[in-house]
């Protein structure tokens, strides 16, 4: 009966903990991420090479001349090591930053050129999310 009466216990503390926070396993972070270079439309950015586009959530609008995304990439990284690609390789490639909001998230804005590129980098249960919207 006490044995009972324990697993009782356990499992429903056990509920309620997981019940009340959330729960991320972090992911591995690689040492270094290499650039590759990403052409959608008449835009050219960078994403880490081992991040790899989700093609079932991610979505294009392209008429004519107009082309609008919000693409999402998914692969291993830190927030802090992925804001650092995004400033020295984005600058390379001839984005100018407009902004930034780093929080448990973080939020770049981009532009050249008359284009804007907006990433959110966020933490999945097992990956690291970039969600990229391109827009004018």
């Amino acid at each position: 009966m006490k044995r009972i009466l324990g697993m009782a216990i356990l499992t429903t503390t056990l509920l309620v903990g997981c019940s009340t926070k959330e729960i991320i396993i972090q992911p591995n972070a690689p040492l270094t991420f290499v650039a590759k270079q990403e052409r959608r439309g008449d835009y050219s950015f960078v994403i880490p090479s081992n991040f790899q586009l989700v093609d079932s959530e991610s979505f294009i609008y392209e008429i004519g001349s107009v082309y609008r995304a919000y693409l999402l990439y998914k692969g291993e990284g830190f927030v802090k090591d992925l804001l650092k690609f995004f400033d020295t390789n984005m600058e390379k490639s001839g984005w100018k930053k407009e902004s930034v909001v780093i929080g448990r998230d973080a939020i770049l804005a981009y532009s050249k050129e008359g284009q804007m590129i907006v990433l959110k980098i966020s933490y999945g249960v097992t990956n690291t999310y970039i969600k990229v919207l391109l827009i004018k």
